[in-house]
């Protein structure tokens, strides 16, 4: 991924949180049958990280998806978490030079998430993927019980799942760094104030890193 120094994410509390609110990632796998690319629902387990590391990634998939049977133990595999995005616009800034004319611009946040990936086909084991799942998205007092185990054997043959130990993690924030302070403020205020919620998600993120630049 292409990161200029001034946009790349190195925190890895950072990184882990967006794997946290975006949690739906696309998997790619480079196969004998061409390249492969599924929308999958995952999980960080921070629990295993070694080292610094961010830990294994966990999730699951269609056993009928063609991509399942590419998922054998040590393929290798790229899962790319997708963060808030929005257009900026060149109105939007404070200052401007005069000889350089503003243009408008896209701020996002990504995270790819490059590692080795392990079949998971015990029932017990995606059970606790589903349940986990669940219990991360649903409401706490309302929402939907996973129950017993027994109560869903059936439908867990319909899926396989996976973890994909990490090995290699590129992550971008792209929140007008390379503006002055002046700018960034201005763009946040543009974007908290316009109706998209990916918009107001980019201004949290901005506005955390400006919080982090002044302390740093």
């Amino acid at each position: 991924m292409y990161t200029p120094a001034h946009f790349a994410e190195a925190d890895t509390e950072r990184i882990a949180q967006l794997i946290a609110d975006y949690g739906f990632a696309t998997l790619l796998s480079v196969t004998p049958d061409g390249l492969q690319i599924t929308h999958a629902p995952v999980q960080l387990d921070r629990s295993r990280a070694n080292d610094g590391s961010l830990g294994t990634l966990v999730g699951h998939i269609a056993r009928a998806n063609p991509h399942a049977a590419h998922l054998v133990g040590g393929a290798a595999v790229i899962a790319i978490i997708h963060g808030p995005h929005g257009y900026i616009s060149p109105t939007w800034y404070a200052t401007e030079n005069p000889k350089v004319p503003n243009v408008p611009t896209w701020n996002y946040a990504n995270v790819h998430l490059h590692g080795k990936v392990r079949l998971i086909d015990d029932e017990a084991r995606k059970w606790k993927i589903v349940a986990d799942l669940a219990a991360q998205y649903e409401e706490p007092v309302i929402g939907w019980n996973a129950g017993e185990l027994a109560n869903h054997a059936s439908k867990l043959n319909a899926i396989i799942g996976f973890e994909v130990d990490i090995e290699r993690v590129e992550a971008k924030s792209k929140l007008s760094q390379n503006r002055p302070v002046a700018d960034q403020e201005s763009v946040i205020e543009q974007l908290a104030a316009g109706s998209h919620p990916d918009g107001h998600a980019m201004a949290k993120l901005m506005r955390e890193n400006l919080a982090r630049r002044k302390v740093d």
